[in-house]
């Protein structure tokens, strides 16, 4: 019960509505040729580009970024000023001997307005697969390093930072001093999965990662090299369902040429587990969005768009995307003579899901020429309109031959 009781506080302390907080940002460049007024003015520019990015960081976690870095330039970051509305500049510096100048602005950063702009992109919906991740130390076994191990910390943090890289969203180090107050408060001593799932849903986590680090025994190698061996455990966990999606153990190993103190040990070992953990989170990942797209709860969503085909042609490349198992949830947003535009779910890459789709076509005879849009949508046009049309007269044609042949005999 003295469990439950202080999850519920911690909880409490979440409910608060998070106060918008102003964007101080700097912007630097060199002085070329004693130009300063220059110098200033692009300082300024580097400095509302850097709140914008900002806000895009706010919206999107680092990999999306990196993934769709040239898009978000082109439409967003080269087109910065239309995302800020208004900005006040609060510090200069120029420093003559070095050359520079730097600005520092504050900015209020038109965050629905990027917001609207990445939903139009499709970079943004209900399955980008930013599912709440919690990373708990739990030592289940007894030659696993206290929590409050220095190697242990800095693993820890590296895990923290490197799950958000690959585009989890993380409890920040604030409540996760919280929970780890709480967990200590208790008088059990056996963390079960339960219980830390319990506590995992009380801050809306859906993805529990328990894991531990157990350093390796100190022994020399053949020869005069001694080895130090950290191994990082990860129990993986969805919080809902309460299945396992996966268990890893990665080994981390560094070598030196003497044996090893207790400080130069303790450094090594957090250098192995630090090696151990970056791998083992990247199997972890793998492992979590095979279980999630599996599910369809991970993937992207495009908007498809077929431009100059008969009706005749649109309703074989409907059949074709809907019969598809690798082509999830298809809609049809509009259906216009000669404009066809659908949506659908994939977890494929936007190069890849093109390629496919154009290559099924044309086994199928219907040739596709490619445009290319910016985010998540693909563009296929015929590149023969004309045979579209002279196809739909042709038949006409037949049809009202047909027909006339049939009323012939009754004049």
């Amino acid at each position: 019960m003295k469990l439950l009781f202080n999850f519920v506080i911690l909880t409490s302390l979440l409910v608060y509505p998070v106060q918008a907080e102003e964007i101080f940002v700097m912007g630097l460049t060199k002085i070329y040729n004693n130009n300063q007024i220059e110098a200033k003015e692009q300082a300024l520019r580097n400095a509302q580009l850097n709140s914008v990015k900002k806000g895009v960081e706010k919206l999107l976690v680092k990999k999306t970024i990196n993934q769709n870095y040239q898009v978000i330039k082109e439409q967003i970051y080269n087109f910065n000023k239309k995302f800020i509305i208004d900005f006040e500049i609060v510090n200069q510096d120029i420093d003559l001997e070095q050359k520079y100048v730097e600005i520092q602005i504050k900015a209020n950063v038109d965050e629905e307005k990027i917001l609207k702009k990445l939903q139009q992109l499709g970079m943004i919906h209900d399955r980008m697969g930013y599912k709440m991740l919690m990373v708990i130390y739990h030592g289940q076994t007894a030659e696993a390093l206290s929590r409050e191990n220095r190697a242990v910390q800095e693993t820890i943090a590296m895990v923290q930072k490197t799950f958000a890289e690959e585009g989890f969203r993380t409890l920040n180090q604030k409540t996760m001093k919280q929970i780890y107050r709480a967990l200590d408060q208790d008088i059990i001593d056996w963390r079960p999965v339960d219980i830390l799932t319990a506590l995992a849903l009380n801050y809306n986590v859906e993805i529990l990662v328990i894991m531990e680090m157990i350093p390796g025994e100190r022994h020399m190698l053949n020869g005069s090299f001694f080895q130090v061996k950290s191994t990082v455990r990860f129990s993986v966990f969805d919080t809902v369902s309460g299945q396992q999606i996966a268990a890893t153990s990665v080994m981390g190993i560094e070598k030196t040429l003497m044996n090893p103190e207790e400080k130069l040990w303790q450094k090594l070992l957090g250098t192995a587990g630090k090696q151990a953990a970056l791998e083992n989170v990247l199997q972890s990942t793998e492992h979590i969005n095979h279980f999630y797209q599996n599910a369809g709860e991970i993937g992207e969503i495009y908007t498809i768009v077929f431009s100059g085909y008969s009706p005749r042609r649109e309703s074989l490349i409907i059949d074709y995307l809907e019969n598809n198992a690798e082509y999830q949830q298809l809609s049809e947003l509009k259906n216009t003579f000669g404009h066809l535009e659908l949506e659908l779910f994939s977890i494929k890459r936007k190069s890849i899901l093109r390629r496919r789709i154009t290559s099924d076509l044309l086994k199928k005879e219907i040739e596709v020429a490619t445009k290319t849009l910016p985010g998540y949508h693909l563009f296929f046009i015929n590149p023969d309109p004309m045979e579209e049309i002279e196809t739909i007269e042709d038949n006409e044609t037949v049809s009202s031959l047909k027909n006339d042949a049939q009323v012939s005999p009754s004049q």
